[in-house]
């Protein structure tokens, strides 16, 4: 069976993610990788589209609708210290010097840049990445800097984007390894109240499998920029559930399926 069978099969039957145990360590890891590709698609859409034209949006609106300002010490300042909420095309750019707005305000964002007090903040299809502006070493930054560093990252776009795509795909790996590593565990439990015979080697590969459903529903959800309360939580209970599906249909030991006959 070919790995896009094998993800085909794993969205909704326990039963062949239970036969997927006896299948070779190396098989099981490229699957994983596959997975946690698909699970990155969402932030490298949504980020190539901000990086492109939300980078272009903010640049215009820094230039015409925000007041002069600096970033020093860690924190913007401006002689005007109202909150600006602006929207440019799609994106929405907030301005606060006043501190009342926080990186959460903007996670229900489909696309969004904030310069709040202390940090600058992207919003993508909900996914939030925060920089702080208490950098060591670097001088204070106005109005005009920043429009020149806009200016610079989307000209550079089509190198720093890759390899920002990259690093983001590996921490996103390991993250799913990890991951995998915890549900085996959790598998093992699994194993007890089920009475099912499971090595933890086996229970590693079933782990892999049973990702699927979670990380392709959210995978799509992201996509069409819906963010759902619990997400975490309800992320593991699919996997935990599809995990223990697959743990109870492997068949009973001969020993334990007599006893039940008796």
């Amino acid at each position: 069976m070919n790995i896009f069978h094998q993800l085909w099969k794993s969205l909704y039957s326990p039963k062949s993610i239970s036969f997927f145990r006896f299948q070779g360590i190396g098989k099981t890891i490229s699957y994983i990788f596959l997975l946690m590709l698909l699970s990155s698609l969402p932030f490298m859409i949504q980020f190539s589209l901000l990086a492109t034209s939300g980078l272009s949006s903010f640049k215009e609106v820094a230039k015409e609708e925000l007041p002069s300002f600096t970033i020093e010490n860690g924190q913007l300042t401006s002689p005007e210290t109202k909150t600006k909420w602006l929207k440019k095309g799609v994106t929405d750019i907030v301005f606060d010097p006043a501190g009342t707005v926080s990186a959460s305000d903007l996670a229900n964002k489909d696309q969004a840049i904030g310069l709040l007090k202390e940090e600058l903040v992207l919003s993508a299809g909900g996914q939030l990445q925060t920089i702080s502006y208490d950098f060591p070493g670097i001088a204070a930054i106005n109005k005009e800097t920043v429009i020149h560093y806009t200016h610079s990252l989307q000209a550079y776009s089509a190198i720093i984007l890759p390899v920002l795509f990259i690093l983001y795909y590996l921490f996103t790996s390991c993250m799913g390894f990890l991951k995998v590593s915890v549900l085996a565990a959790i598998g093992m439990l699994f194993k007890q109240v089920t009475g099912r015979k499971l090595f933890y080697r086996q229970s590693w590969r079933l782990a892999a499998y049973a990702m699927t459903p979670a990380i392709i529903l959210f995978s799509l959800l992201r996509l069409a920029g819906i963010t759902l309360p619990f997400s975490f939580l309800i992320d593991w209970l699919i996997t935990a559930l599809m995990l223990f599906l697959a743990i109870r249909s492997i068949p009973l030991p001969k020993s334990k399926k007599q006893k039940a006959a008796n």
